[in-house]
């Protein structure tokens, strides 16, 4: 099993890191093996070093149904302007996004990625605090194969295209199987599989509080979804904010007083960071949680808040992966 550290890149190396050197550095000072870069803008495969990528991941396009769709009353209806579409998404044309991965899946092939990441995810953001998306996994899945097959199609990639599970209801949550299985049958590549991300599936289950409770349902819903061959690389991390989603349900008017939809994302994100908030583990047991999955990558996917407050955060996780 290989250790890694999630990180952006574009080409440099995140926003904590100096350089490619400092990167290097700060992982063997850490112990760990290299990292999941998620690439944002043009750039060659020459710009990153090779022997430290060990998985990428893709863009991640939340509102992706009514632009996909070429939906005009929808996107006016969100945005207000094409020029503010234009910005949110870099064009106003779908195809766009299809470039978007074929690039950033030809970077993986020529850094010989051994996986990407593919969040199959729409939402909208009239929805996300009450979390009732007025649609079914289905339409989710149907509209994000279309674009990763696309893609696909025009890539040199040949690594794993790996699916990660989100907490929102109506995309892909991992509820059960058949979220897999239909992905499976609708995506035209065969060599594909989960990236697992523990926070993740834990906001799905609001009555959590402590790590125990939440390692023991992880280990519940694995069991439960049979999947855990399918799982090539965990993405850890806790999420104990059920109390928070809960209450989120409950507010009225979320977005009112804001000017425009610049203003409504700012809110929007704030509140998906106090859901997924990338907090370590701290005191749990995780040798059976490690035992079930034994995923190939292991991505301490962790908040980058400041670099004291990162190694604190990946010292507390490893010790309790090193001692599995």
């Amino acid at each position: 099993m290989k250790q890694l550290l999630n990180v952006t890149v574009n080409p440099a190396p995140g926003h904590l890191l100096r350089d490619w050197s400092h990167a290097r550095q700060w992982l063997q000072s850490a112990g760990l093996d290299g990292y999941e870069i998620a690439p944002h803008g043009q750039f060659d495969a020459g710009q990153v070093p090779q022997d430290l990528v060990g998985g990428l991941h893709l863009t991640f396009f939340p509102i992706l149904t009514p632009f996909w769709h070429r939906d005009q009353d929808a996107l006016m209806a969100i945005f207000g302007d094409w020029q503010t579409v234009e910005h949110f998404y870099g064009s106003r044309d779908p195809e766009h996004l299809v470039a978007i991965y074929v690039h950033q899946l030809n970077l993986a092939a020529d850094l010989g990625a051994p996986y990407v990441v593919f969040h199959p995810v729409t939402c909208d953001m009239d929805n996300l605090f009450s979390q009732r998306f007025p649609w079914h996994w289905r339409d989710t899945l149907k509209v994000c194969a279309e674009l990763i097959n696309a893609a696909m199609a025009q890539s040199r990639f040949s690594g794993r295209l790996l699916f990660e599970n989100l907490w929102w209801p109506g995309s892909f949550r991992l509820d059960s199987r058949q979220e897999y299985d239909t992905l499976r049958q609708w995506v035209n590549y065969d060599n594909c599989g989960l990236c697992f991300d523990a926070g993740h599936m834990m906001a799905t289950h609001t009555g959590l509080r402590t790590e125990q409770e939440g390692v023991a349902f992880l280990q519940q819903r694995l069991k439960s979804l049979d999947l855990t061959d399918e799982i090539h690389t965990l993405h850890l991390n806790c999420s104990l904010n059920g109390a928070y989603i809960e209450a989120a349900k409950q507010t009225h008017e979320p977005y009112r007083g804001c000017a425009d939809f610049w203003y409504r994302l700012e809110v929007a994100l704030k509140h998906v960071t106090q859901i997924d908030g990338h907090h370590p583990f701290t005191n749990s047991d995780l040798r059976p949680l490690l035992a079930a999955i034994e995923p190939e990558h292991l991505v301490h996917e962790l908040a980058q808040d400041s670099l004291e407050q990162w190694q604190r955060a990946c010292e507390q996780q490893q010790a309790l992966v090193i001692s599995c």
